[in-house]
């Protein structure tokens, strides 16, 4: 019977700050990396370890025959993922990963029926800017009777990782999505905005159409109508709208040097970040979730730790699978996690392109829907061999 949990990509920013902060020894992991220096780390901490590429799928195959599940924390593209994702398929070991974006997402559920044909669960967006807003979608939907649109949105505050920085300046002025009707329909970037408000301050996001919210929590709340928005630097915006262009390629291009690997010890311990999602249904009533976190890497770290544990416990779920699955329990109890829930009655406004819109007390923020050529990107996830998945009686719910 296979046991082992393989966590790749440890030398990286996360990697490390996972193996610091969130590391249990007790638990069968083994260490994985590319990087011949990974020895040195594994018999530091005294774990097995196993060092290969992830380029070629029956190379990877052959290092999965006694592992469980698979933990991706490197930050690679889902164009190198998808072999060892198709490893991970065809050898029935769980795979979970940090993808947030939607193309990312759009690489794994496209692999869902083989997975869920072979027993393997597939969970992209474990990190941070998934789990989170995923949650927090659940928590809203389930507060509220027959929802009918979804917004969500993630703020965070301090440095960003190297790799960060850099997946963000590549994807700046990339086309992505919204949900309408249960359908991806192409979306830009910086184009609408939104307000919440948490702890006596008001947040303004911009509309994120890279975010890959629109599918996992498509898939966690059955909601038909949804967009993700983001807290971002005014210049992040300026790129994501088509400005700047020289600049934005300027730092791409140098910012192996420009910027550090990722924020100090003393700043992941004095950081927050917020999650928001607001679910509204026909009748025009909403509700609102903001769930206050510790920094985003110490946040993406011991939601790992957490699942890993549940990876050993076998407690998995066949196919594409949302952080959610695991329920509130996932993030609740982790120091500086809060999470705030309001119901409101009053009827919704809805805005226009690059408008902002007066925030609802009582840490709530603003819905309306974004406007995209219609493209369909996905095949019908209620349907045939992709049952809706829903788990209202998961862990904490």
């Amino acid at each position: 019977m296979k046991t082992k949990i393989l966590v790749y990509g440890v030398l990286g920013y996360t990697g490390n700050l996972f193996l610091e902060r969130a590391l249990d020894r007790s638990l069968p992991i083994v260490l994985g990396a590319r990087e011949k220096e990974l020895s040195e780390t594994a018999q530091r901490l005294g774990l097995e370890h196993r060092v290969f590429e992830i380029c070629e799928t029956q190379g990877i195959a052959a290092r999965l025959s006694d592992i469980r599940a698979v933990v991706n924390l490197a930050s690679i593209s889902s164009s190198v993922n998808r072999f060892l994702i198709d490893a991970c398929i065809q050898t029935g070991t769980h795979y979970v990963d940090l993808a947030a974006e939607c193309p990312d997402m759009i690489e794994v559920l496209e692999r869902h029926d083989a997975a869920h044909a072979r027993g393997v669960m597939l969970m992209p967006g474990a990190g941070f800017n998934v789990t989170m807003t995923d949650i927090a979608g659940v928590i809203a939907s389930e507060s509220l009777a027959e929802p009918t649109r979804l917004c969500l949105g993630f703020a965070t505050f301090g440095k960003a990782s190297r790799g960060t920085i850099m997946s963000l300046l590549r994807s700046a002025t990339e086309p992505g999505y919204t949900r309408r009707a249960g359908e991806l329909v192409s979306a830009r970037s910086a184009l609408q905005r939104r307000t919440f408000r948490a702890e006596g301050r008001d947040y303004s996001l911009i509309s994120n159409a890279s975010m890959g919210d629109v599918i996992t929590s498509f898939w966690s709340t059955r909601i038909r109508d949804i967009s993700a928005y983001s807290y971002y630097p005014w210049i992040l915006a300026q790129f994501m709208r088509g400005r700047l262009n020289w600049l934005r390629v300027f730092l791409e291009r140098y910012s192996r040097w420009l910027f550090a690997p990722g924020p100090s010890d003393g700043e992941l311990d004095s950081r927050h970040t917020y999650a928001w999602a607001q679910a509204e249904n026909a009748r025009g009533k909403s509700a609102t979730v903001v769930i206050k976190g510790p920094h985003a890497y110490v946040l993406t770290v011991k939601a790992i730790g957490r699942i890993i544990d549940q990876l050993v416990r076998n407690k998995v779920n066949p196919g594409f699978t949302p952080p959610s699955f695991f329920g509130r329990a996932l993030i609740e109890g982790i120091d500086g996690v809060r999470i705030t829930v309001a119901v409101d009655s009053h009827p919704m406004t809805h805005g226009t392109a690059d408008a902002a819109l007066p925030a609802v007390r009582a840490d709530a923020g603003d819905s309306s829907g974004v406007s995209g050529n219609s493209g369909r990107a996905e095949g019908d996830a209620s349907g045939g061999s992709r049952p809706w998945l829903r788990w209202a009686s998961g862990p904490g719910r």
